[in-house]
């Protein structure tokens, strides 16, 4: 019986395809944007760096028919949360100062479906 049972599975021809995730991303310093169409289902935990000088960051999020959880999470340089908000809210929203250096952007997608866009934008300083 149990013979038979491994020669079924490896006669398994079923292909299983892994979810679409091309997301398009600019990442300079002090400018992060991103967009990510077609999410079908899609769960992951996704980390990108990003070059900040710890100023407040102005954050547009237009998510397009986005269903399921799709959560940001930005950290500061040094590892101190200053922004969480669902990727589902439209709006401009800001992240709090934090410690320049490398930020930390974190998507956590759980059955997302749809698509998502944001952009993290400092004020430029006026120079006299």
């Amino acid at each position: 019986m149990l013979a038979a049972i491994a020669l079924l599975a490896a006669c398994d021809t079923r292909v299983v395809t892994e979810p679409v995730y091309q997301p398009q991303i600019i990442n300079v310093r002090n400018d992060f944007a991103y967009q990510v169409t077609g999410l079908d289902e899609f769960s992951s935990d996704v980390v990108y760096a990003w070059e900040s000088d710890g100023r407040p960051a102005s954050v547009l999020q237009a998510p397009q028919v986005l269903t399921g959880n799709a959560t940001l999470f930005i950290a500061d340089g040094g590892g101190t949360q200053v922004y969480q908000r669902s990727l589902a809210e439209n709006g401009t929203f800001a992240t709090t100062a934090g410690a320049p250096g490398t930020w930390t952007v974190r998507l956590k997608f759980l059955e997302a479906s749809g698509s998502a866009t944001f952009h993290l934008t400092k004020p430029t300083i006026a120079t006299p």
